[in-house]
């Protein structure tokens, strides 16, 4: 009997415990990546060595010039703090015209709403961006929808709550006794001031004025006038393979192109422009590159112009009054 006794004990305490947790795969650590790395350690030690020279040449600057159009930032940063507040719109306007960004108007990059059509393409677009916003918001109800079917939902778990602790402030009071003030009268009261007014003028809006027409000469060689004002000439057959390069009598455009060659403001040149005898340039021709294409050494231009000077147009006064007694 004690023996069936024993045998039972033994198999009851011998017997595992039944684990009734699930094993999940969340923030599981394997060492997959040790075992398809080789040499993780010089891997790693490999990639700081880089990291930390990368940093060493930033740091360094040895590299900068490798940049492109580094070599001019010094030089534009230079010309851009040299513009004056006051002649930041007017420089603005200027370069927004210049040469360099004709193509936003070339390619219509600034859209003009106005015209019909682009306005019709505008409402389109509104219409489009309105209909896939609903599409989209249809389609994420849906995926959501079928996530949840799936067994995916986030669930909000209640659990303890930080509060930020509370701190009180114990106020102690103490009698304290009354002073006693001794009052005093002024016999005769000092009532008579000297007071100082000033003004102070600040400018609010300034404006360009401009003086006197002056009559002035352009000499442009042939090189620029063909490069850079193409569209303002024409070619004329002068004899077989010589076509000699010759001026449009084209006083709005000419006058564009005088005052971006000139820097300056377009208001400056007259819009009257006078042209040499027969378009021609002067002094000899020469090849310009193109098949029988050939230019003269100069094209003088004659044009009228005048300075430009900035004044105040609208001031803003502050007044000031001190007083002192006499």
């Amino acid at each position: 009997m004690n023996k069936y006794i024993i045998m039972i004990l033994y198999i009851v305490i011998s017997h595992p415990s039944a684990s009734y947790g699930h094993q999940t795969n969340i923030n599981e650590v394997t060492d997959l990546f040790d075992k398809h790395i080789e040499d993780k350690d010089e891997l790693l030690h490999k990639m700081k060595a880089q990291n930390d020279n990368a940093i060493s040449q930033i740091q360094s600057r040895s590299n900068h010039d490798l940049i492109e159009g580094s070599g001019s930032v010094e030089t534009k940063t230079k010309e851009l703090n040299s513009i004056r507040e006051t002649d930041l719109d007017n420089a603005g306007r200027q370069a927004r015209f210049s040469k360099e960004y004709q193509f936003y108007d070339e390619n219509e990059l600034e859209p003009d709403y106005t015209k019909s059509g682009n306005h019709m393409h505008k409402l389109d677009s509104d219409d489009i961006v309105s209909a896939t916003d609903e599409t989209m918001r249809k389609v994420g109800a849906d995926f959501m929808a079928k996530l949840i079917s799936e067994g995916f939902n986030c669930k909000t778990v209640k659990g303890a709550v930080q509060k930020e602790p509370t701190y009180y402030i114990e106020i102690k009071s103490d009698e304290q006794k009354n002073t006693e003030y001794k009052q005093f009268f002024c016999e005769e009261p000092r009532n008579k001031y000297n007071c100082n007014d000033s003004v102070s003028l600040t400018c609010m809006k300034k404006g360009p004025r401009y003086r006197e027409w002056s009559e002035k000469e352009a000499i442009i060689s042939g090189n620029d006038i063909y490069f850079q004002a193409q569209d303002l000439g024409y070619a004329v057959k002068w004899k077989r393979k010589r076509w000699g390069w010759h001026l449009h009598q084209n006083q709005p455009g000419w006058r564009i192109f005088l005052a971006d060659y000139l820097q300056v403001h377009t208001e400056q040149i007259h819009d009257n422009i006078e042209f040499p005898h027969g378009a021609r340039g002067i002094g000899k021709t020469y090849s310009i590159g193109e098949r029988w294409r050939v230019v003269f050494d100069h094209y003088v231009i004659k044009y009228k112009f005048r300075e430009v000077y900035e004044v105040c147009e609208e001031w803003a006064e502050s007044w000031t009054e001190r007083c002192g007694l006499q």
